[in-house]
């Protein structure tokens, strides 16, 4: 029952937060310039725009069959994977980090794998796309423009530690689990933890060990970091093409782009319901401040994108997957009938 409340608490908290942040986003805006700017956009773009989500989407699906490979005799279904993945993206827009849950939940059933050797996979999931963010950031603080009237040499040769930090803690990753178990098991921590939480902590890591099992193949490293750069393209990709459709591309430049692409991302971090309000408030104001964009015209872009990529994309995909997937089960169960 305290575990209920809890989590309850922190939906709460999470739709507050959206909410302060999208009033922070929208406070004083005009809805009518708003809605003229987003009439005049080209709309051959959102096609490309719907498709790029998806394949971004389907690519992160098979980076975690990559994953998941140690887990199972039995390659792991590519289909199966990307319907888990969707599921959690349209569960993530109604409880935030619920998707998490959710994908763990229809990969275990679909695939009949333990849900504790599917934790791991999420983790590293999870740390190879803040990895990523990482090394965008890095990027991003290089080359910001000079134009903003910041004194930002000393933000520069964070670029380089962060980008070097984030390769170390790829390299490092596999061997966290060996290490948390070697710590736990010291005389002077068992002294001091409880055997419990000892014995909790020891196959926590062994399971972590287990889901990292294919980093500890150097063969898998080029594939995994090739996924990596091409979902994360596909993301700036379909960001850029909705420039694009606004007829923003003589005033954000590519690099510039890039730019307000990581921090808008960082936005994604924030447990708001479908990054509601975090997303809108960090992606318009760097376009207004880096770029110079028009405060309503922002704002109009930052809607469509994100009802676009992160309200409809995720749900109608799921809704599509899943309606074929009741149906090949509805076949089998006829066949086996």
């Amino acid at each position: 029952m305290q575990e209920k409340k809890n989590n309850f608490g922190k939906q709460v908290l999470g739709i507050a937060f959206a909410l302060i942040l999208l009033w922070a986003a929208f406070a004083g805006s005009d809805p009518q310039k708003l809605w003229h700017y987003i009439q005049g956009i080209q709309p051959l773009y959102l096609l490309p725009i719907f498709i790029l989500a998806v394949l971004g989407h389907l690519l992160r699906a098979w980076r975690w069959r990559i994953l998941l490979a140690p887990l199972s005799d039995k390659p792991i279904g590519l289909f199966n994977a990307f319907t888990a993945v969707m599921i959690g993206y349209a569960v993530n827009i109604i409880i935030p980090r619920g998707g998490e849950i959710a994908r763990i939940v229809s990969l275990s059933r679909s695939e009949k794998l333990p849900w504790a050797g599917i934790l791991p996979t999420m983790f590293i999931d999870r740390i190879l796309d803040i990895a990523a963010l990482v090394i965008l950031l890095a990027i991003s603080l290089a080359f910001l423009p000079p134009n903003l009237g910041w004194d930002i040499t000393w933000l520069k040769p964070w670029g380089v530690i962060l980008a070097a930090a984030a390769l170390a803690g790829l390299i490092c990753l596999p061997f966290v689990g060996r290490l948390l178990t070697y710590i736990l098991n010291l005389e002077l921590i068992k002294q001091k933890i409880p055997a419990k939480f000892v014995e909790i902590g020891t196959k926590l890591a062994s399971e972590f060990e287990q889901g990292t099992r294919c980093l500890k193949n150097p063969l898998a490293y080029p594939e995994i970091a090739l996924l990596s750069a091409a979902i994360w393209f596909t993301y700036w990709a379909g960001f850029y093409l909705m420039l694009m459709s606004f007829g923003l591309t003589a005033q954000v430049s590519l690099l510039n782009s890039l730019i307000v692409f990581t921090i808008g991302s960082f936005g994604v971090l924030v447990p708001t319901p479908g990054s509601v309000g975090s997303y809108h408030f960090l992606v318009s104001q760097a376009l207004v401040i880096i770029c110079g964009i028009n405060r309503d015209q922002a704002l109009a872009f930052v809607s469509l994108l994100h009802l676009f990529t992160f309200m409809l994309v995720p749900p109608l995909v799921a809704f599509v997957l899943v309606t074929i997937a009741s149906v090949r089960q509805g076949k089998n169960n006829q066949v086996q009938g």
